[in-house]
């Protein structure tokens, strides 16, 4: 009896690092950065207007097969003077998850209007997994 209260003793100590390991790992891989974006997403870009003439930004959100299941993003969306220089930003929510090996449509109306704009991922969280190479 002595050495399965000392196994039951043990394996309650055990699990609870082991679990606390797993979240940790897992957590770290749900962020989605600048720096990390490019290999996961392409977006697909372009300027019109609205009915009274203010400018938008539309269009799609792809993610690649490479990806870690779909996700969650925000989109940095800067703009831009006639020399290309930003004089403005503003982050916006994609409205609805990028599904893996996928797109997603994005529509953003800036505060700031100006010769052109410039669209890149700001940040995201994964939000389903499977299905990437990256697991």
């Amino acid at each position: 009896m002595g050495s399965a209260t000392l196994t039951r003793r043990a394996l309650f100590g055990l699990v609870p690092g082991l679990l606390l390991a797993g979240w940790a790992g897992r957590a770290q891989a749900q962020s989605i950065t600048p720096s990390n974006a490019a290999q996961y997403f392409r977006i697909e870009a372009q300027t019109s207007t609205d009915r009274k003439g203010r400018p938008v930004v539309s269009g799609y959100v792809y993610l690649n097969s490479s990806g870690l299941g779909s996700a969650r993003v925000r989109l940095l969306v800067e703009t831009l003077d006639a020399a290309g220089q930003p004089i403005a930003s503003e982050i916006n929510y994609v409205d609805s998850e990028v599904p893996f090996s996928n797109r997603a449509y994005f529509w953003v109306r800036p505060k700031t209007p100006g010769a052109s704009y410039r669209v890149t991922i700001h940040s995201g969280d994964w939000t389903r997994t499977g299905g990437g190479a990256g697991q």
